[in-house]
């Protein structure tokens, strides 16, 4: 007989408890305490966290203080191999968690979500108690977990969409159910069969989903609807995209009134925003520190609209979310420093949020030419964003081209300091008009570390880390499977 997913529960919280074994490598012990769809739900409030070291500062959003790549120059780590865009570095064999026996990679949490929270629920809803309501909405957020988690693995370790290459291109396994030794039939499914996994999961959820989700970690239906824009957006679904946004945006638009909650004084929010904060449709976060962005995102954040209409008092309120750091951080006139802790300002930078939506909304209809619909959907966004905003002066570029830039622009400083620069690249690369080779100069002040000759470090459109190989334990586990790429 099969093991099951084992899950601890108490009174209070669920510790899942994990070693290495097999295809997960992870090593059931113990019993299922877990009864009710009540208590199987607050799995979902256990894990707000994504680590996602793995693709970090794969993009041209964060920066590195040049202290830390000074101190390892010559045998850089993952965070150095990244941030310089080291192709030549193993990230196979030396994946976050990958070689250690504390953590796990990006792929492997991932994973243990899939497996061990959302199939194991699905997979017990008859021998749950509960309503018949209670276990049907349990049912629900575990294939939206499911289908969030499969999202970020098929943009991650397979081909960006492209709907004449999918349904040959690899993926990545399909993992159904919540045995933790048992591998996938295939090694790896298809980009399009992964995809349609994602939208069976979605569909069959959102009928079932409550309105307002219990806690800010669980999906409710407004999310729902956004992860299905965004997926149908990553498809280039643009018609499709805009009937799902349109279902997520009536049911909830509200936004961070920011140009009134920041402090410039002190670089903080005057009063804490929590993950409950209504702007937060689905809440996750990373456990990777991003503290710091360079000078062309903090050119992007001081531009405030002056090309379109505003007057020159018009200011993009979050770049006062950051200060220029101390003078001991290398480089330290050349780059911003974060500022708000967690319990200070809890950044959704993983999850899904209101504004997103907007963003959406505004691209797609910028792609079909309806620069009156652009507007007012980015009304309320921009609003909230910049201090001393007149709706009345905004003007959008003529082009459909220049206006799709736009608002991808501010798509990338709203969306910063998580994986959406990273996901947005690898799309907006499989367009001429879109697409964008990156680059950054390093160190920005040479003086400050001259053991680290200043250079042009460079991200081709086709790099290629934009396709993370599968972590060298999974290929060893399952001797079918090989790492996807461009070819």
């Amino acid at each position: 007989m099969k093991s099951r997913n084992i899950i601890y529960s108490s009174i209070i919280a669920f510790t899942l408890l994990t070693s290495c074994n097999k295809w997960l490598d992870l090593q059931p012990k113990g019993k299922i305490l877990l009864n009710s769809a009540e208590e199987y739900g607050m799995l979902f409030d256990n894990i707000t966290s994504y680590d996602i070291a793995d693709i970090a500062y794969i993009s041209d959003e964060n920066w590195v203080n040049a202290q830390t790549v000074s101190s390892v120059w010559g045998a850089p780590n993952l965070t150095t191999a990244n941030f310089l865009f080291l192709t030549e570095y193993d990230r196979s064999l030396n994946a976050s968690g990958n070689s250690g026996t504390n953590g796990t990679t990006m792929y492997q949490t991932l994973y243990q979500r899939i497996a061990k929270i959302a199939n194991t629920i699905i997979y017990e809803k008859d021998n749950m108690s509960g309503t018949t309501t209670e276990k049907a909405s349990v049912i629900a957020e575990s294939k939206m977990l499911r289908a969030f988690a499969y999202f970020i693995l098929i943009n991650t370790y397979a081909k960006p969409y492209d709907k004449t290459t999918a349904a040959s291109d690899g993926g990545v396994a399909l993992k159904l159910d919540p045995y933790i030794e048992t591998q996938p039939t295939l090694a790896k499914s298809t980009v399009a069969e992964v995809y349609q996994q994602i939208e069976t999961d979605i569909n069959e959820a959102i009928p079932d989903l409550n309105i307002s989700a219990k806690t800010p970690y669980r999906f409710n239906k407004a999310a729902a609807y956004a992860l299905k824009a965004k997926v149908h957006l990553f498809k280039k679904e643009y018609d499709e995209c805009i009937a799902a946004a349109l279902q997520s945006y009536q049911l909830n638009h509200k936004t961070y009134d920011l140009v009134n909650l920041v402090d410039p004084s002190s670089n903080k929010p005057n009063t804490p925003i929590y993950a409950t904060g209504e702007e937060n449709l689905f809440f996750a976060t990373t456990a990777s520190s991003y503290t710091y962005i360079g000078q062309e995102l903090i050119d992007l954040y001081r531009s405030n609209l002056q090309a379109n209409g505003q007057a020159s008092n018009v200011k993009d309120i979050r770049l006062d979310l950051y200060k220029q750091p101390a003078s001991t951080i290398k480089d330290y006139k050349s780059i911003l420093s974060w500022v708000p802790n967690g319990k200070e300002y809890s950044a959704n930078n993983v999850g899904l949020t209101t504004t997103e939506v907007l963003l959406m909304l505004a691209e797609c209809y910028a792609r079909k030419g309806q620069n009156e619909v652009v507007k007012e959907y980015l009304k309320p966004y921009l609003q909230s964003r910049y201090k001393n905003y007149d709706h009345t002066r905004f003007a959008l570029p003529n082009s459909i081209e220049n206006t799709v830039n736009f608002v991808i622009g501010e798509r990338r400083k709203e969306l910063v300091r998580g994986i959406n620069r990273f996901l947005d690249l690898r799309r907006l690369n499989t367009e001429s008009a879109y697409q964008k080779v990156v680059s950054r100069l390093f160190p920005a002040d040479p003086v400050a570390t001259p053991n680290v000759p200043q250079q042009n470090f460079v991200l081709p459109v086709k790099s290629p880390l934009y396709i993370l190989p599968f972590p060298s334990k999974a290929l060893e586990n399952d001797p079918r499977l090989t790492s996807n790429s461009w070819e």
